[in-house]
């Protein structure tokens, strides 16, 4: 079946995958296409019925998961942000600057220090327009330029970037969005990814990234903030979501979050479950890398038999650490290294030998010279 993905800069590819197929084979097939290794950062996010935005399971069948998905749609989103300098490949680090920069531009992730934003405003100024331009003819261009990514700005802050921007010229665009990454990587909400719930009948969104769990107000004013080694214990029951959480007298209070649907309770519960153990853990849990349920199929096929792997799937896919993600990168990329080394050094080889196997021509200055020349060489000739 043909599945269209949506990458972070809107192009749209066609991807040819068995919808019984899990979802991994998905996401390889994608990664191999755009060439990238480090598909442990990344993931396919699919809307639900209700609008709720689904991380596909990478170890559960496609049909499972995506029955009533319109058009067969995926988008290809960062889903585990790690700091810039650990990125390997050019190719992740520009799909990690197209996100966050839609992120910084559509406001989803927030920059309160309004220096450190004309600087991120200004690499990316760099990395898509180039080097900052005095010409008057180009002045309108670059303003409109401008304006497209700050929008609804004041002259003066528009000054203010476009003064930054002169500065860095000469900047080439793989260093600008390296260095934008490294700006945005030092933001509190960087690499969080948020639920709309309800607490105490108030709408209030959570936040969950690689430090710990944060709940702000409808205004995004941080109301609590929760680190990982404090969480005691999460679970999720129908649309709520509920931590048992150490306060710091070393005593349990418990936090009830309550989401629209029961999936999206369960993408919230999933979402804590692995942002933890990718980024916290040395290694996955087995706790959580066995954990299983089954559907309506499976339940009716383990009232006969209870060894069943009928309708059984895994309730969270995360399958490696950043650590191990980086370690595993970082072989692949050595081993890549060392047979195009070894692949070049036996051309050469191959070059001198066809080179050695050629004799000199012998000079024909009559008949003493070929006679000559057939005594110094006697195998010129020998058939």
């Amino acid at each position: 079946m043909i599945f269209t993905v949506v990458l972070p800069n809107s192009v749209v590819i066609e991807i040819d995958v068995d919808i019984r197929a899990n979802g991994q084979e998905c996401l390889d097939q994608v990664c191999q296409h755009l060439g990238i290794l480090e598909y442990d950062y990344f993931g396919l996010q699919f809307s639900g019925s209700k609008g709720e935005k689904i991380w596909l399971n990478m170890r559960n069948r496609i049909n499972q998961q995506v029955s009533e998905m319109r058009a067969h749609r995926f988008h290809l989103r960062v889903k585990f942000y790690i700091q810039p300098h650990l990125l390997l490949q050019e190719s992740s680090r520009h799909l990690f600057y197209i996100q966050v920069k839609q992120e910084i531009l559509f406001k989803t992730l927030h920059v309160q220090d309004e220096t450190k934003l004309v600087t991120i405003l200004a690499l990316i100024a760099q990395e898509e327009f180039g080097d900052h331009v005095s010409n008057r003819l180009h002045l309108p261009g670059y303003e409109t330029f401008l304006e497209r990514i700050c929008p609804q700005s004041d002259p003066d802050f528009l000054k203010s970037v476009a003064s930054c921007h002169s500065g860095l010229r000469g900047v080439s665009s793989q260093n600008a969005e390296y260095r934008m990454l490294q700006e945005a990587s030092t933001l509190e909400d960087y690499g969080m990814e948020k639920h709309e719930v309800k607490m105490d009948r108030k709408l209030m969104s959570v936040g969950v990234g690689p430090e710990g769990v944060f709940i702000y107000d409808n205004h995004m004013e941080l109301v609590d903030r929760i680190e990982y080694p404090m969480i005691q214990r999460i679970v999720h029951d129908a649309c709520s979501c509920f931590m048992s959480v150490y306060t710091e007298e070393m005593e349990t209070r418990r936090i009830e979050v309550r989401l629209r649907t029961l999936r999206a309770a369960s993408c919230l519960y999933r979402c804590i479950t692995e942002m933890h153990s990718f980024f916290r853990c040395d290694t996955v849990n087995s706790e959580v890398s066995s954990q299983t349920y089954r559907d309506l199929k499976g339940l009716l096929a383990s009232l006969f038999n209870e060894n069943t792997t009928t309708g059984q799937n895994y309730v969270f896919d995360v399958q490696r650490t950043w650590r191990e993600a980086y370690d595993s990168t970082r072989r692949k990329t050595n081993e890549r290294s060392s047979k195009s080394k070894f692949t070049s050094l036996k051309r050469k080889k191959w070059r001198i030998v066809v080179k050695r196997t050629f004799f000199p021509k012998p000079r024909m200055s009559g008949r003493s010279g070929v006679e000559s020349q057939v005594r110094k060489n006697p195998r010129i000739f020998s058939v």
